[in-house]
């Protein structure tokens, strides 16, 4: 108990802020600043990382909160004081989460958002079909279908792939809710055949009055390329789910390069319709304080100048050190290294946009969207 309870680090902030009396709150107006990482899933770890190298940030010590029998252990900052930045929204000035996100996270609340963006989309509740069931097989086609857990974005572990609709069921868990897609129809390849979408990065704000919305795309988005040629008739993971990224810019990815200028506006164009869709319908909603969140939308292209969403990424995947990601280990590995680099770069943009500082730069984080939401 006591002090010893805590890390080092977080005893040494402690007994500082307790010697100089500075214990933050709503109202702090002094040049320092305090994030308490409480160890959430998602970006909040990255981006305590970036505020912390700034000039004035320090870190602020945890406690627990209260214990889940099922989930384990939840903090929050020591004496639940709300900090300048904080994983958990209750205690902080800046939310890294929207209020509303499982609308564009779970894949049959999208549905409604996604209008003619999505492909044809059939769900699956309890079992059964709701709304009604595809085709039969004989007027499907040769393209495969994709059988999607609604409410997991688990990089391809809860997608499975059949030939034909008759084929679906038996892949159904009656406890989970399911959305099912048949592949989109000549898709866009590579000069040399091989299947990409774009991993098409957004930066949404809600400012503090719960009404005002900004939007923001990423310029250097990202492509990600199957290692194998594309075949209808392959029904294999590498062949049909691409999860990891490509991390040689889009427009100066060889084979693809020459659509990316055309591909980035139209991802630009869509994304901003099924946001503005979101934010006025009133499923994204305000909160008392400021929030924002960086996510990703699948897109994929056609042969015919059409593109298609499938999900919003509420968690991508992003740089992490010491942990495997985008299916690469080793720290010495240019792809690893690449891809590290763009990703603390975009986050480091993202926050310099939404907590602006001297030393900041939006970089390549374009605003397109400006929405007024309903009241709180």
């Amino acid at each position: 108990g006591g002090l010893d309870s805590f890390s080092f680090e977080s005893r040494r902030t402690l007994i500082r802020i307790m010697g100089k009396g500075q214990v933050p709150n709503e109202n702090d107006s002094s040049d320092a600043f305090y994030a308490s990482d409480c160890g959430r899933r998602g970006l909040g770890t990255r981006y305590i990382e970036l505020l912390l190298r700034r000039n004035g940030w320090n870190t602020y010590p945890t406690q627990t909160w209260y214990e889940d029998f099922i989930k384990g252990e939840f903090k929050c900052p020591l004496g639940k004081t709300i900090v300048d930045f904080c994983d958990e929204p209750e205690f902080s000035k800046v939310s890294i989460y929207l209020l509303g996100r499982e609308y564009l996270d779970e894949k049959d609340k999208v549905i409604d958002i996604a209008g003619n963006f999505m492909p044809k989309t059939f769900c699956i509740r309890d079992g059964e079909w709701v709304g009604g069931a595809p085709p039969s097989d004989d007027v499907v086609g040769d393209a495969p279908w994709f059988i999607k857990v609604a409410d997991m974005n688990l990089g391809g572990d809860a997608i499975d792939i059949v030939k034909k609709p008759s084929e679906i069921m038996p892949f159904v868990n009656k406890n989970q809710r399911y959305v099912v897609q048949q592949h989109v129809l000549d898709p866009l390849l590579t000069d040399d055949g091989h299947k990409a979408h774009v991993k098409f990065y957004v930066l949404l704000i809600c400012e503090e009055d719960g009404v005002t919305w900004n939007l923001y795309t990423y310029k250097a988005s990202l492509l990600s390329i199957s290692p194998n040629p594309w075949s209808a008739e392959d029904l294999s993971q590498d062949t049909q789910i691409t999860i990891h990224r490509h991390h040689i810019p889009p427009s100066e990815t060889n084979g693809w390069k020459q659509h990316w200028q055309t591909i980035y506006k139209k991802c630009q164009e869509g994304t901003v319709k099924v946001i503005e869709n979101a934010i006025a319908s009133g499923k994204l909603r305000g909160r008392s304080r400021k929030q924002f969140e960086v996510f990703s939308v699948d897109w994929m292209p056609d042969c015919h100048g059409n593109i298609w969403m499938f999900e919003f990424n509420m968690s991508p995947a992003v740089w992490a050190r010491n942990k495997e990601f985008d299916g690469v280990r080793s720290d010495g590995d240019e792809r690893r290294s690449s891809l590290m680099k763009h990703d603390e770069i975009m986050l480091e943009e993202a926050l310099s946009v939404v907590m602006p500082w001297a030393g900041g730069d939006s970089g390549d984080w374009e605003h397109v969207g400006n929405f007024v939401g309903m009241n709180k």
